[in-house]
Formats: C-alpha cells, structure tokens, sequence
C-alpha cells in the first residue's frame, strides 16, 4: 500500500519488469522489477520543512520484510507530532499490458548481439574485399611489366611479396564465410586473424582524418 493504494505485483515474476508509465501513480520514480525474489522499486518521498538528512538523502532498503515500511522521519520540532490519518484504501491501477517479461528482454539482448555480430561481420567482409581489389590490382599492373620485360628488381620483388599478401587476404575472406558456422556465434565470434595491410606506393591507404 502507497497512500492508501493497494499495488498487486505478485504476477511480477523473477527477471520481469514494469515501465513506471504502466503504474497509475505519481509517487513512483521508476520502473519496477523483481530481482533476485524481491521487488525492486524507487519511489517519491516528500519533504517537510523541518526534513532530516535522511529524508534528503535516503539509502537503499534491502530485504524489507513485509508491513509497514519504517521510512525517514523529519527532525524533531515544538509542536507535538500529528499523528497521519489513515489514508482511504482503493486499488492501484496498474497496466500488465505493458509488462516486460525476462523471456523478452533475453530475446531483444540477443538480437542485440546478433546485430552488432553481423555489423562486425559486414565491415571485416568489406575491409577484405577493398584490399583484395587493391591488391590485385597492383598485382596484376606489376605483372603487365614483366610480361613486357620492362619490369625492373624492384617491381618483380614487389609482384612476389603482393602475390603472397593477395593469397592471405583471400584466405582471410573465405575464413569470414565461415564464422557463422562456428562455435560461439553469435555471443563471441570466432574471427579469423586479419591479414596485414600491405604498403602499395602506387595504392596508398588513406584514413578517415587523411586528405589529399
């Protein structure tokens, strides 16, 4: 009971919780949950004039028993205390439509995980895919020169160490297919190790703050 409303949250099982917006009251501040078998809310207290640091500054209550709940009392005045009316009792209005189970806040993480796995996922296979363009590319231009017997030492020692640099990238790319395969996916990927980036004169790589 909250000032004379009686709020039913039995139906609230382990891990559920309910939106503030579901409880039809002002003095509650937030959600309601149950946690760990017990209801875990925070609500609204008001302020006399003659407040105590304990009204202005309440801890948590952890494992209250049921009954009433011993709340803050303000600091001691002149005037004898009044003792509060008891409020008249009615039934809190609460809308179980709007009930949070664990199920599904389980199932929204999870696809939260899946979606941030597959963004990761896309922005490797497109890492990948531009440095095998690039690559090849260079690849294929050097080899232009040696067909032509115009390449010089240096171009052929380049040809070699990209053609070898090419095979690992598309090495790295046919391992990305197969992650979803693996053990651990979605929750922790088994990401296959990125080849490094190669130094391309002709190709260089620019970063996001680089301009030309």
């Amino acid at each position: 009971m909250l000032n004379g409303e009686v709020f039913d949250f039995s139906p609230l099982a382990e891990g559920d919780t309910l939106p503030a917006a579901a409880i039809s009251s002002a003095w509650f501040a937030g959600q309601v949950e149950r946690l760990n078998g017990e209801l875990d809310l925070t609500i609204f207290l008001p302020l006399p004039i003659n407040y105590s640091q304990a009204q202005a500054f309440p801890v948590p209550l952890v494992n209250v028993p049921d009954g009433a709940v011993a709340l803050p009392q303000p600091l001691a005045g002149n005037d004898s205390p009044v003792e509060q009316e008891p409020w008249p009792s009615r039934a809190g209005v609460i809308d179980w439509t709007r009930l949070i189970t664990r199920a599904e806040k389980e199932a929204q993480a999870a696809a939260e995980r899946l979606l941030l796995a597959k963004t990761e996922l896309a922005s490797r296979n497109s890492t990948a895919a531009a440095q095998i363009d690039r690559i090849a590319d260079r690849v294929e231009t050097l080899g232009y020169g040696i067909e032509a017997g115009e390449a010089t030492p240096e171009d052929e020692a380049e040809h070699a160490a990209l053609t070898l640099s090419l095979k690992a990238w598309k090495a790295y790319k046919f391992a990305l297919g197969k992650v979803t395969t693996r053990e651990g996916w979605y929750d922790s990927p088994a990401w296959p190790v990125e080849s490094p980036i190669p130094e391309i004169v002709a190709a260089p790589v620019f970063s996001s703050v680089e301009t030309i």
